[in-house]
């Protein structure tokens, strides 16, 4: 088990919480309200508890508490207090706050409490894109930090990838007047599925046909794909890891090569291309900066 695990960093839980170090020195100083311990080298850390302190703490005081009203709580007295408010919770702020509580904890009840009080007042799609994107970001760079471990990062995703199915399963059918079917996928050695599960979503809920292939699709899957089904064909992807930024033009070429057919066109986003030198885009494909901008294109489309 790695030291990340229990033992945190000033940065760590500026990073957490958003409370800049320097406040949360100050906080430390005049109110005691944490305890750093040393290593054998006389490096400053923080525990878990005083990380959980920390995210109790600067939750409290968005919600119009002084610091010198917290710091004068109870342990108990402010978890009371956080739960009381995480009930009444109106931001996605708020909100991150609590799940992040609930991700170093592992508590799945208080996870999906919190997101459904969310998404019951703001909608599905509210909780996804002002809770669940940002709440991802973070724990991506948290993990890239060693501030979390990646069962953390596991147990958040598939929390997440298991309400995102959910709450498609839960849609209507497509409407049977509907022609064009978008085909959803991720091409071989890509697992990085929620962001194509929630955009699934997201064109299931215009009423909108779909086939969803999800991760590690061979190409020639997506040939089959096209022979066998008639009519309009949008193909969607989403390139996070795969393949490598150099290989993306000649993967795209290859791609539109082997489906030359008209009535099949390519939407194509991700964090990839973003690493990919300018080029010439075959005809048929379109490229996208980012997960907003697919999402804006299918909300203009009719």
């Amino acid at each position: 088990m790695g030291p990340f695990l229990t033992h945190f960093q000033i940065r760590d839980l500026e990073e957490f919480s958003g409370v800049k170090a320097h406040t949360i020195r100050m906080w430390e100083k005049r109110y005691g309200l944490l305890e750093p311990e040393r290593s054998d080298t006389n490096i400053r850390f923080y525990g878990l508890e005083q990380l959980k302190t920390i995210l109790n703490v600067s939750f409290l005081n968005q919600h119009g508490l002084k610091i010198s009203v917290i710091a004068a709580m109870s342990l108990e007295e402010r978890e009371l207090k956080v739960q009381e408010l995480a009930g009444q919770q109106g931001t996605g702020g708020d909100v991150l706050n609590t799940l992040k509580m609930a991700m170093l904890a592992f508590d799945e009840l208080l996870f999906m409490r919190t997101s459904k009080a969310y998404g019951d007042r703001h909608g599905f799609r509210a909780l996804v894109e002002e809770v669940y994107v940002p709440l991802l970001e973070n724990i991506g760079v948290l993990w890239q930090t060693n501030a979390i471990c990646p069962a953390q990062e596991h147990f958040v995703s598939n929390i997440i990838r298991h309400e995102l199915i959910v709450a498609t399963h839960a849609l209507a059918p497509a409407s049977a007047t509907k022609r064009t079917t978008h085909v959803l996928y991720l091409p071989a050695d890509e697992i990085h599925e929620l962001g194509l599960l929630y955009l699934n979503h997201v064109i299931r809920n215009k009423g909108e046909r779909t086939i969803y292939l999800g991760q590690s699709v061979p190409m020639e899957d997506l040939r089959q794909v096209a022979a066998l089904h008639g009519g309009p064909l949008v193909f969607i992807t989403v390139l996070m890891a795969n393949p490598a930024p150099a290989d993306v033009p000649a993967y795209l070429l290859k791609l539109r090569a082997m489906i030359p057919d008209e009535r099949v066109s390519f939407w194509v986003t991700g964090s990839q291309l973003a690493r990919v030198a300018p080029m010439d885009v075959p005809t048929g494909m379109n490229l996208f900066k980012s997960m907003r901008d697919v999402i804006a294109a299918l909300d203009g489309s009719n």
